[in-house]
């Protein structure tokens, strides 16, 4: 149970960071899309959290969340240098 515990938290962070940094691109203000982050980050890091605990084995969740996460960091990526 540790195990995924501890990788629900970690990946469940970063997926929910990551996710929620793209919402840069809509357009709205800026106090608009820090109430909106901070609320869907909270439930985005449950989410994620309550998947690792669902899953089967902690290598099976964690290869899910961390394809999920090299999506949105690309992303991320290119709306960053694209955006200049």
């Amino acid at each position: 149970m540790w195990p995924k515990t501890i990788a629900g938290f970690f990946l469940g962070l970063l997926v929910s960071t990551s996710l929620v940094l793209n919402l840069k691109l809509l357009p709205v203000d800026v106090d608009t899309r820090l109430l909106a982050g901070l609320l869907l980050a909270f439930v985005l890091w449950g989410a994620v959290m309550t998947y690792c605990y669902y899953a089967n084995s902690i290598g099976r969740a964690s290869l899910n969340c961390t394809k999920l996460l090299a999506v949105s960091a690309a992303l991320n990526a290119i709306v960053l240098f694209t955006n200049t």
